[in-house]
């Protein structure tokens, strides 16, 4: 698996079985506070909103029982494909079927052999990815990932919109598989703490070219 990196340094994977560029893990709020801070297009107001149902953790020292406060949540999916511009072309909500593709690849795929992830990383993305290789018990990339044990994650289906995930009981109680189930809330523009969402990126060169992504495992 190749893995690359989006402007604000954070690691994305590239997923050939899917045709796409991942975010490895949900969006940090340690990647979209440069956006609140430099964007017109999302107010302070609506950040303190979320804020307000999942307070933030430090990056630099948190507890297992803090992990989805590392993570944007309370967000409203028009709001995360404007985070999405703010990247840069390319960047979008993955669809129903490139969520679960990847999800499946993530399950596949094992844990690097010689030495950890963190070491291809630097910074924040490293400190929490070190934490996690301290914290989880990790048996592949979907591990890393928070695929599983994370948040619901906002996706694309068709026109319309719906989640995947499972969130880990002690964050939010569920029974769901993303495989079978979608979660649809019942209003579109109201704020659930448990709803996060990661970004894939299209057209790529990443995927035509392997020699430029940063790290092979």
């Amino acid at each position: 698996m190749l893995i690359s990196f989006d402007k604000t340094n954070f690691p994305m994977a590239v997923v050939e079985e899917a045709g796409v560029e991942i975010h490895l893990l949900p969006i940090t709020k340690a990647q979209f506070e440069p956006f609140v801070a430099e964007s017109p297009l999302l107010k302070q107001a609506q950040y303190k909103e979320m804020l307000a149902l999942n307070p933030a953790a430090s990056a630099d020292d948190f507890e297992a029982a803090e992990r989805e406060q590392l993570f944007v949540s309370g967000i409203l999916p028009d709001e995360a494909r404007l985070f999405a511009r703010w990247l840069g072309k390319g960047f979008d909500l993955p669809t129903v079927f490139e969520w679960r593709a990847v999800m499946a690849a993530f399950k596949r795929e094992p844990t690097p052999r010689n030495r950890p992830l963190a070491d291809a990383l630097e910074g924040t993305p490293r400190t929490i990815i070190e934490a996690f290789e301290e914290q989880l018990h990790i048996r592949s990339m979907l591990d890393y990932s928070l695929m599983r044990g994370g948040l619901v994650e906002w996706v694309r289906q068709g026109d319309d919109y719906t989640g995947l995930g499972t969130p880990r009981p002690e964050f939010h109680p569920n029974l769901w598989d993303p495989l079978y189930n979608t979660i649809m809330p019942l209003h579109l523009n109201k704020r659930l703490p448990y709803f996060g969402f990661r970004l894939v990126r299209r057209d790529s060169h990443y995927l035509s070219d392997r020699k430029t992504a940063t790290y092979v495992f």
